[in-house]
């Protein structure tokens, strides 16, 4: 991999000699979101779920803006809260058939027809993961090679081309790292802040993930397997205990994590119930386990010139971080749940 602010195409510090592309594309196929990010700042998220579509006993639909997408003979319908992601913590979800669907449907949608897509891809996979050798290689060989997507609206069908010919898989904080010394107005990473030592905490939906800057170089990165998905999980349970009536589990996990980030108020088929008490109780316990964790690695906290809270994770419990850590340094990097995936692109380009 390139140091940082040195532009040059590079893949392990050697001069990149693979298949010429003509387009970057960042994207982070995460448990929670699909999120992708390409030239001149265009970008696009939705719910990482996706369900195959049968519709032979369908008799009227009320959805006049759904668009699917068929792909290898089988039409899918992607970002539907009932439905499952591939999920999961483990490497075998990276060498998935359902990952490289993830994948591929959400390159396409922020793709353009009738264009000669030759891609190079940045991705991430948790810090743990991206130490092993194996599990990128996988992730590379999912994903290489051509790909022919039909995306379906009701006006049109459209066919969408590419080859992937470049791929390279990083810890996910090290995306938002090259967000955060990044310069929009000059297009440029900044040396000042390259200079300094920083730290990243990643809060995803299944895992922690951590990444330390110094000198130019990434020096460290650490991984915990606990994230949103915790939090949702311990809730649901509890409150199956001690709200029976409200059953909680006729919503999903995704449902429960949409609900919760616009209202304390849920809504099941059986009315709406307020759960503040019981939000504010597993926000504050995960945000203990995630500080206690990272206390626990012996870095030398008081080196560090910036701590850099990001991902949607670090967005839900914010305040609980900023309490426990009690330092004018920590601070939510802009568009946090973004930050990752705009990073992936930045170190494709630099």
């Amino acid at each position: 991999m390139a140091l940082f602010g040195k532009k040059e195409e590079t893949v392990s510090n050697n001069i990149y000699q693979g298949k010429p592309y003509n387009k970057i594309v960042g994207i982070d196929v995460a448990n929670s979101t699909i999120k992708a990010w390409t030239d001149n700042n265009e970008s696009i998220e939705y719910r990482n779920t996706i369900k195959e579509i049968n519709d032979s006993g369908l008799v009227f639909s009320f959805k006049t803006d759904y668009q699917m997408f068929l792909y290898n003979n089988r039409v899918y319908e992607v970002g539907d809260i009932e439905a499952t992601g591939s999920g999961g913590r483990g490497r075998n979800r990276y060498n998935s058939q359902q990952f490289l669907i993830e994948a591929v449907i959400g390159i396409t949608s922020i793709l353009k027809t009738g264009q000669d897509h030759r891609l190079r891809v940045v991705t991430g996979v948790p810090s743990t993961l991206a130490k092993n050798k194996a599990v990128t290689d996988e992730v590379k060989a999912n994903l290489l090679g051509k790909h022919t997507v039909k995306s379906v609206q009701w006006d049109k069908v459209e066919d969408v081309v590419f080859e992937i010919v470049d791929v390279i898989v990083v810890p996910q904080p090290l995306g938002t790292l090259y967000s955060f010394v990044y310069d929009d107005k000059s297009d440029s990473l900044n040396q000042e802040i390259l200079a300094e030592r920083a730290l990243v905490l990643d809060v995803g939906w299944g895992t922690t993930d951590i990444a330390t800057l110094e000198s130019f170089r990434v020096r460290g990165t650490f991984g915990f397997d606990m994230g949103v998905s915790d939090f949702i999980a311990l809730l649901q349970e509890e409150v199956n205990n001690k709200m029976p009536e409200m059953s909680i589990y006729s919503l999903n996990a995704h449902q429960l994590d949409v609900a919760l980030l616009n209202s304390p108020n849920v809504k099941t088929p059986f009315g709406t119930f307020d759960l503040t008490a019981y939000a504010e109780r597993y926000k504050s316990e995960l945000a203990q386990k995630i500080y206690e964790s990272v206390m626990s690695l012996g870095l030398e906290f008081n080196k560090f010139y910036h701590i850099v809270l990001t991902g949607g994770g670090c967005m839900l419990l914010e305040k609980e971080l900023k309490k426990l850590f009690n330092d004018p340094r920590v601070i939510l990097q802009d568009n946090a749940v973004m930050a990752n995936v705009k990073g992936f692109y930045l170190l494709g380009k630099f």
